[in-house]
């Protein structure tokens, strides 16, 4: 029995075990307001707490089966396209009346291709000419694509839609979304060139950074110099700061959503996009969306998002990069949902000895699992690191 198998049968056999455990505190708290000591008392108090932690942990698990949702819809969004693959062709066109000609058939719609029928050479909106497949994600992929029209190479975000329950309602917002995230504008940050629809696609054209992810630096590096880490971090957090400046908080950020250039200068992406608004109304409210070893708590557990969110994700990039890891690591998300939740990170010296006094306090006060004690904003903290 694999870990995830575990963990799905601990979330779904928990609610029996929390109506037990729920009438056991009612049982026990009337008992305890009947006796009048302060021993009682201390009890009762005791009691009060525990509940409210038990209240707590059942918002996270609401939230952690929306992410499973989530996952769940992505996986039947991809056995679906394999199913249509396999349909057999349309039968053949029925005569429009005995003895006369057949009445020629329907002309199909439009149909936006399959991921699978994207292929370098071909011409997606009439536009872009896809060149190389860049990544890809559960939501779509990210090709290198000639521009005809700005006649210029550009990343090209193909989006998905098709599976969200109202695709027309669904690209309107992500319009929204985008036209909030062009507001955005820093020699830190991607800018966005267009936003087209063809079919069930959204196809988001940004500029094209060759380079390479911070995702892959770590990859290849493992713990940065110190010098570089604070390099990389401050222009992040500048990166940062103009975005909310504007009002955009971007819930996703992460070394794989950190580009670097030739120069090793810093390009964030996904500023505001990172909600992925397209898939409101597929799943349960209080989603999660981002990724687990950089997700603040408040977001684990599907509560309201702000800039110190985001701090709580810088504070998790930049541990990541001097130490080495990011703070907390498992064997399945929900596993590191809960250890952003309940644990205290292990003090970054305690895997470098040499990181300095004051960059560990700034990346522990980042890391706060309560909003309030972080810093208040993306500048405070780089001013922190130093």
């Amino acid at each position: 029995m694999g870990p995830d198998t575990v963990a799905l049968i601990s979330i779904f056999g928990m609610p029996v075990a929390i109506v037990g455990i729920v009438s056991y505190f009612r049982y026990k708290t009337r008992a305890l307001a009947a006796r009048s000591s302060p021993a009682a008392e201390r009890e009762l108090e005791g009691l009060r707490q525990e509940r409210k932690q038990l209240e707590a942990r059942v918002q996270n698990l609401e939230s952690i089966v929306c992410s499973v949702d989530l996952e769940l819809n992505a996986r039947l969004n991809r056995l679906a396209e394999s199913a249509i693959k396999a349909l057999p062709p349309a039968p053949a066109p029925v005569a429009a009346a005995a003895g006369g000609p057949a009445a020629p058939a329907p002309a199909p719609p439009p149909r936006a291709p399959t991921p699978s029928e994207l292929v370098p050479g071909r011409t997606i909106a009439g536009r872009y000419v896809l060149e190389r497949e860049l990544g890809r994600g559960g939501m779509g992929q990210v090709w290198l694509a000639r521009d005809e029209q700005l006649a210029e190479r550009v990343a090209l975000k193909i989006v998905h839609t098709a599976f969200a329950a109202d695709p027309t309602e669904a690209v309107e917002r992500f319009r929204r979304e985008v036209a909030a995230a062009r507001k955005v504008t820093h020699p830190n940050v991607i800018r966005i060139h267009d936003l087209v629809e063809d079919g069930g696609l959204v196809l988001l054209s940004m500029e094209l950074v060759e380079g390479m992810s911070l995702a892959a630096h770590l990859g290849r590096a493992g713990a940065l110099r110190l010098d570089e880490a604070r390099a990389i971090l401050a222009q992040v957090c500048d990166a940062v700061a103009a975005a909310h400046a504007v009002g955009v908080v971007h819930r996703d950020l992460k070394p794989g959503n950190i580009l670097l250039d030739k120069d090793r200068r810093v390009k964030v992406i996904d500023f505001g996009l990172a909600k992925a608004s397209f898939l409101a109304g597929m799943t349960a409210t209080g989603l999660i969306l981002g990724t687990p070893e950089y997700m603040a708590p408040e977001q684990v557990r599907g509560l309201p998002c702000d800039v110190r969110t985001d701090v709580y994700a810088l504070g998790a990039v930049a541990y990541h990069l001097v130490t080495g890891r990011p703070p907390f690591s498992g064997e399945t998300p929900i596993a590191i949902g809960f250890a952003h939740v309940t644990e205290a990170p292990r003090a970054p010296s305690a895997l470098r000895p040499e990181i300095p006094t004051e960059l560990e306090a700034a990346i522990l006060r980042a890391l706060e699992k309560d909003p309030a004690k972080r810093f208040p904003d993306a500048q405070a903290l780089r001013a922190a690191l130093g």
